[in-house]
């Protein structure tokens, strides 16, 4: 029994630190992000063009929410889990807010970089979609947006305003 709890426990510990929520704001606006940076990468959802509902720069919540209308449970990929969906489902902290940042609020993550204890540099998605079977995505080694396929994989946080 007490080997199970053991790594019970240690298995906590691990999932603890793989999903920090680390709080940043702007002048108008404060955020908790959900790193999730330690998990598996994961791709964007779909593969079709979205259109309008998700090309906001500002409103990742927006966004999020047409992508899980438009992706559903993503039967062209076998039903795998992506970002926007993951988000959605998240519990973490005690909240059901959770959603994929758009490509503004992704830079308000840049500007707080320091806030997180990354040792890497990675590709984060944005909500935002670029056009057809693209999205947004941020490079967080120097800031630079890149329009990527989103059958891709890359790394992501969620985030939720605060206030």
């Amino acid at each position: 029994m007490k080997i199970f709890l053991t790594i019970l426990t240690c298995g906590l510990i691990v999932q603890a630190q793989a999903q920090t929520i680390v709080p940043i704001s702007s002048a108008e606006q404060s955020y908790e992000v959900l790193d999730l940076t330690k998990e598996a990468k994961i791709t964007w959802g779909g593969y079709e063009e979205i259109g309008v509902a998700t090309r906001s720069e500002t409103d990742g919540a927006l966004n999020s929410k047409a992508i899980v209308v438009a992706v559903g449970d993503n039967p062209g990929f076998d039903n795998k889990p992506y970002a926007a969906q993951v988000c959605e489902n998240s519990t973490a902290g005690g909240h059901d807010d959770w959603y994929l940042p758009a490509k503004d609020e992704a830079a308000l993550i840049y500007l707080n970089i320091d806030k997180f204890n990354w040792s890497d540099s990675y590709t984060l998605w944005t909500s935002t979609e670029a056009a057809g079977t693209q999205a947004v995505s941020l490079y967080t080694y120097n800031g630079t947006w890149y329009n990527v396929q989103k059958v891709d994989s890359y790394n992501m946080v969620c985030m939720r305003k605060t206030k």
